[in-house]
């Protein structure tokens, strides 16, 4: 019996719903990378082809990613969340020792800290809740508030936007927690008094860089004052909203049916056709029915979580899955907005189909963790069904 278990869990592969959609995301990445990326090509003097060779090997070490987080246990992810948060604080401190704000380079490869700090935080906030029990503000403070705020504050140097969507994620992890409610609602004060202070700094010092981007883009996206600038302030204006402005003209040119594989005109002109505004080209040459496709592959990706999350009986396992699929499907749609120019320009790519290298391979290893949940779980299930079959047969005999 047990050695017929062990085939049957040795041939297990997880929820085949997501390694489906992991290979729907690839085979479209690569598709609209390769068509999206003639500029970068011209630029670099190399082929589109060059380009999406590359990308189908950071799609592969992507692969290699998720096998390796599927075929870790998840008592090492629980040991190792407080490392791993640790490792996001120091790599968030990086570049701002050496300047750099948003990017380190890591033996030739440029690395995003804040796309780490996602998930080591979600993995934190999953351990520490399993584990403790919050009867004091003070315990709270101590384990949630002083590290998510000093990861909050070195990403904030570099990335407004990641920083609201990670404080957005810890938000929601901490609302629908054990945690006593009115920790939470502390929390919104003394929030509020820390962005104060952070304005406050950033007036006089100008250290928050960052900020200042930001707010002129909400200002310049909700803006209605065109009618009384001058003819050199109506050019800056433009100027500004370039960008934006080719992304939903884009959208416009595709239409319902779009105009075909590697028929796009904005391709060209967007100077971040390949990432930042890549689902505006999806949209461009697969029309509206090629958009909705890419929406509803998210949407079915956080379906197939709920459903893991829903099976899941420890706080890790669960806070795990619903923090990690929240991060890729919520940074998805904010891509999606701005493409859309529903909200301001927020610089976040479209998880698992834009250009890129280390942002494909650390979503990558959260999709590898999702299944490593979902693999837990089935195993778990089988033992079960072994062990009451076993008991079912020794009572027959």
């Amino acid at each position: 019996m047990s050695t017929v278990l062990e085939n049957r869990i040795g041939k297990l592969k997880g929820d085949r719903a997501i390694w489906v959609i992991f290979l729907l995301f690839a085979m479209i990445s690569l598709a609209v990378v390769y068509s999206a990326s003639s500029a970068l090509a011209y630029r670099g003097d190399t082929t589109p082809f060059s380009i999406m060779l590359r990308q189908a090997g950071y799609f592969l070490a992507g692969f290699l990613m998720v096998l390796l987080c599927y075929k870790i246990p998840l008592r090492l992810y629980r040991l190792g969340s407080y490392w791993l948060m640790l490792a996001a604080i120091i790599l968030l401190a990086i570049p701002v020792i050496t300047h750099q704000l948003r990017t380190i380079t890591i033996a030739g490869i440029s690395i995003q800290p804040s796309e780490i700090a996602k998930i080591a935080i979600v993995l934190y906030l999953a351990r520490v809740i399993e584990v403790s029990k919050f009867d004091t503000f003070k315990e709270y403070a101590l384990k949630i508030l002083l590290p998510l705020g000093t990861a909050c504050l070195l990403c904030l140097l570099g990335s407004v936007s990641a920083t609201l969507i990670i404080c957005f994620i810890s938000f929601i992890i901490l609302i629908c927690s054990k945690i006593p409610k009115k920790f939470v609602l502390w929390t919104i004060p003394i929030v509020i008094g820390a962005v104060s202070l952070v304005f406050v700094i950033h007036t006089f010092t100008g250290v928050f860089s960052r900020i200042d981007t930001f707010t002129a883009r909400v200002e310049r996206h909700f803006s209605d004052e065109e009618a009384g600038m001058s003819a050199a302030e109506l050019q800056e204006l433009e100027d500004k909203q370039f960008q934006e402005r080719q992304a939903r003209e884009a959208i416009q040119l595709g239409g319902i049916l779009g105009r075909g594989p590697g028929n796009s005109i904005k391709r060209d002109i967007l100077p971040n056709a390949y990432d930042d505004y890549i689902y505006s080209i999806i949209v461009e040459e697969y029309g509206l029915i090629g958009g909705a496709f890419v929406i509803f592959l998210y949407l079915w990706f956080f379906y197939r979580c709920l459903r893991i999350a829903a099976s899941c009986k420890k706080d890790f396992s669960l806070i795990t899955v619903l923090g990690l699929s929240t991060l890729i499907t919520l940074q998805a749609f904010l891509h999606i907005f701005v493409n859309t120019g529903i909200i301001p320009v927020t610089g976040q790519t479209l998880p698992m189909i834009s250009r890129g290298g280390s942002s494909l391979i650390i979503m990558s290893s959260a999709f590898g963790i999702i299944l490593s949940v979902n693999r837990t779980i089935v195993i778990k299930d089988m033992k079960l069904k072994a062990q009451k079959e076993a008991q079912s047969c020794s009572t027959e005999s």
